[in-house]
């Protein structure tokens, strides 16, 4: 495990030879997900090349942990307990089992290591899907290359139609029992412009399931589990039109009223119309999914409310298989969910001036590291693969969508 500043690992994958891979929304938290009041989140498999880009995804993280374990201070650090609070800006602990008896650092991934197994030949009847995996590691590296941002941007900006999101929330955590972000946290302020602009500039639906706030599975504490970040549907909806505001300040009331009406639609997960279980505990939501125009889609690790953590996911370039996934996931979850009840226009409009960001933390503030929301940039966090493929996507087969 690894922690720097404010950033640590938050992807969810596993990646088999070269060959097999897992990845998403799913912790491996057995009271989360296999226990009562079970928290809804969504993952896949996906067999082919991409299982390549996992690998050197978690190359670069054991590269990290390799660099800071071999100091005076990362030795040190070793013979301590894990659970041992230190106020260290980075601190990494690697435990091996059996002890002493296997390195305590895996081998790198190479594709030499793959490039004869018996495996690749699994694949070759296989159909092709395009895909493009994405990622960032936080503050992990020390330039400013958050490329996963830069995608997920392109895509709500390619948008001409809908965009059909399912996540845990938009706005950034707050503190408990209020509707107050923690200080130093905001609301991810380019993707709401992003997601203003296709609703204003060209006319783009937009379809959003949230967990409901502060929802807890099975029989756990609120200090154990939380799901939603205490936001509602009228606060995401009047943040959305506020930067509607910022960027087109001529707009008028009527022209916004028609906006929430007519464009935008967000509601709670719900079962059958209802936000609860039998014992009265609410549905919770970990999904980080998105879906531009029916026609590509975002499943990973990656939510959308600020934070500045190491992030992995696919993106999947194919009508034929999104459709597939809005069938098997968005639509049923829709069609349980939406009333059309969580956002009243009269209360999106009043809340229109109402400030929902965090108030400045000084030295210890995100906003200095993540710029309100991270920082941007080009460049790449691990070397591309050469190919002679002539296709320019990875090769894959997808199967089911896992969806918890």
């Amino acid at each position: 495990a690894w922690r720097k500043g404010f950033s640590w690992n938050h992807a969810k994958l596993i990646a088999v030879d070269g060959v097999y891979l897992h990845t998403g929304g799913h912790n491996l938290w057995d009271a989360h997900y296999l226990k009562n009041n079970p928290v809804h989140d969504l993952s896949m498999e996906l067999e082919g090349k991409v299982a390549r880009d996992g690998h050197r995804f978690a190359n670069q993280q054991w590269t990290f942990i390799n660099s800071k374990q071999d100091t005076c201070v990362g030795c040190v650090v070793d013979t301590l307990p894990d659970y041992l609070p230190l106020a260290l800006r980075t601190r990494v602990t690697v435990s091996e089992w059996p002890k002493d008896e296997i390195p305590t650092f895996p081998p790198q991934f190479t594709k030499s290591v793959v490039a004869k197994s018996a495996r690749l030949s699994e694949l070759e009847d296989k159909s092709r899907v395009p895909l493009i995996s994405i990622g960032r590691q936080g503050s992990m590296l020390y330039n400013t290359s958050r490329p996963s941002d830069d995608a997920i941007l392109a895509m709500i900006n390619s948008s001409q139609k809908i965009i059909r999101l399912v996540l845990q929330d938009l706005g950034p955590v707050c503190l408990p029992g209020t509707k107050k972000a923690l200080p130093g946290l905001v609301w991810p302020k380019e993707y709401l412009a992003a997601i203003g602009k296709a609703i204003y500039e060209r006319g783009v639906d937009i379809e959003m399931v949230l967990s409901n706030p502060n929802s807890i599975p099975g029989s756990l504490k609120g200090t154990e589990a939380n799901y939603g970040n205490g936001w509602d549907c009228v606060d995401v909806a009047a943040e959305i039109i506020k930067s509607i505001q910022k960027q087109h300040s001529d707009v008028d009331d009527v022209k916004l009223r028609a906006m929430v009406m007519d464009n935008l639609r967000i509601c709670f997960i719900r079962h059958d119309k209802s936000s609860q279980y039998e014992d009265g505990k609410t549905i919770g939501l970990h999904s980080k999914h998105f879906i531009v125009d029916d026609t590509c889609c975002y499943i990973g690790s990656q939510n959308l409310y600020m934070c500045d953590l190491a992030e992995w996911g696919i993106v999947i370039d194919s009508e034929e298989e999104v459709k597939k996934i809005m069938s098997d996931y968005f639509t049923p979850m829709w069609n349980n969910s939406f009333t059309g009840d969580d956002v009243d226009v009269e209360k999106v409009m009043d809340g229109l001036n109402v400030d929902r960001d965090g108030e400045q933390a000084g030295m210890f503030s995100m906003q200095q590291s993540g710029d309100h929301m991270m920082p941007h940039g080009t460049g790449e966090y691990y070397d591309i693969e050469e190919t002679d493929d002539a296709e320019n996507w990875t090769n894959a087969y997808v199967d089911n969508p896992a969806a918890a």
